[in-house]
């Protein structure tokens, strides 16, 4: 891993190099989220009647109802991917919390983008990072490049179809901290996130950043 200069900064400067972080009712952390229409598989899955992405939360709801700050937002930390502080900006940001979320909308851009992701979470080794992406073969890039992923980062593979259990490929099985998250209408495959019963709240709950394969209610 190329290792890069790390510049001090305090959070009202990562602020204006890496954009705000995203407070979400039911993180029990800051995530971090782009535009959807920046998802490269996620984009083209959106246009396929009856994939997760077709009715991609992250297009409803408070997305949509505070969009005019909301995809402003967005697009600045698209815009900042490339600024050569951004990840100095990330690991200011982070800082000492414990627990932190990538992507809550939007993926991964390249396999550059999760080699800063990985430098971000090395430079960070007290927080446990989730990853969740469709960018399967970004991950696969990856892993042929560098072995293996951060011991504090879990990049869970989403699944492209409501019920239809992700399936890791051959070349990605057995990497310590890829995992799934399936997305079920009646019976859980896997874990069953326990926040639809608990007020839509992870509360306690860390499964996520697990290595073990979560199933979500759709929603």
């Amino acid at each position: 891993m190329r290792v890069i200069p790390i510049h001090p900064m305090n959070k009202t400067q990562a602020k204006s190099v890496a954009g705000s972080l995203t407070d979400t009712s039911k993180m029990p952390c800051k995530s971090y989220s782009l535009p959807t229409v920046a998802c490269i598989t996620g984009y083209k899955m959106s246009k396929i009647a009856g994939s997760i992405c077709s009715k991609c939360y992250a297009n409803a709801g408070n997305y949509v109802k505070y969009a005019n700050n909301i995809e402003p937002a967005q697009h600045a930390r698209l815009d900042s991917l490339n600024d050569e502080l951004w990840e100095s900006a990330m690991i200011a940001a982070i800082a000492n919390d414990p627990y932190f979320r990538w992507h809550d909308s939007g993926d991964l851009q390249g396999l550059w983008h999760l080699e800063k992701i990985a430098r971000v979470a090395i430079a960070t080794p007290d927080c446990m990072h989730w990853l969740p992406t469709r960018e399967y073969a970004m991950v696969k890039q990856y892993i042929d490049k560098h072995g293996s992923l951060p011991k504090n980062l879990i990049v869970r593979l989403s699944a492209m179809y409501i019920d239809k259990p992700v399936i890791i490929p051959k070349s990605l099985q057995g990497i310590v901290n890829i995992t799934v998250s399936n997305v079920h209408s009646d019976k859980p495959i896997g874990f069953a996130c326990n926040a639809p019963k608990q007020g839509g709240a992870c509360l306690d709950c860390r499964a996520c950043w697990s290595d073990k394969p979560v199933s979500y209610a759709i929603h």
